[in-house]
């Protein structure tokens, strides 16, 4: 019985038939060729057209050619931790910076406002505030401070994080230390 079952399947799959099924077995036939084509050519093999980039806050500076002189813009270490970077996006400017805390210790969650040239002491950490600014109305709502984030331990040391943390993008900008973490709330 068996044999003659195999047998029947055999002789559906070698006659063209879709399928077959005989008893207890069941005969799948063979996948259908593969036809493949190559792709067609580029339209132009000329470069691409450049793309602008979406409107930003900060845009980044060419690096500097080894060999050629810093442009003369460019700050000393002395003033740095005073300023922040100007620019000239259209954001308005606020005065005082609103801060989300998040204590990972115990789970607690505070807000703490500075003002701009403003410090403040959040757990084991110190933050300065040089900047902060608002995206204008008619613009989706926005803001973006800029900070410098230091160990009460070791002012004088570098900082954990000197630069501009966004509210639409919290990810991006992760700051803080073990205990404590920083995220844009406003600007006002």
């Amino acid at each position: 019985m068996r044999l003659r079952t195999t047998t029947a399947v055999l002789a559906l799959l070698a006659g063209g038939a879709a399928w077959g099924q005989t008893g207890s077995a069941v005969a799948v036939p063979p996948p259908p060729p593969i036809v493949s084509a190559p792709l067609p050519a580029p339209a132009s093999a000329a470069a691409p057209a450049p793309v602008t980039p979406p409107p930003g806050l900060v845009q980044a500076q060419p690096p500097v050619s080894p060999g050629s002189q810093a442009p003369a813009s460019a700050a000393s270490d002395s003033n740095m931790a005073d300023t922040a970077p100007v620019i000239s996006s259209g954001w308005t400017p606020g005065k005082t910076a609103l801060l989300g805390v998040l204590d990972k210790v115990d789970g607690s969650t505070a807000q703490v406002s500075i003002p701009v040239g403003g410090q403040a002491n959040v757990g084991d950490l110190q933050v300065s505030v040089q900047s902060c600014l608002i995206r204008p109305a008619g613009q989706l709502p926005d803001a973006a401070i800029f900070l410098t984030v230091e160990p009460l331990a070791n002012i004088s040391g570098p900082p954990l994080f000197r630069g501009w943390m966004v509210r639409s993008t919290p990810g991006a900008t992760v700051v803080g230390d073990a205990g404590e973490t920083f995220r844009v709330i406003g600007c006002s």
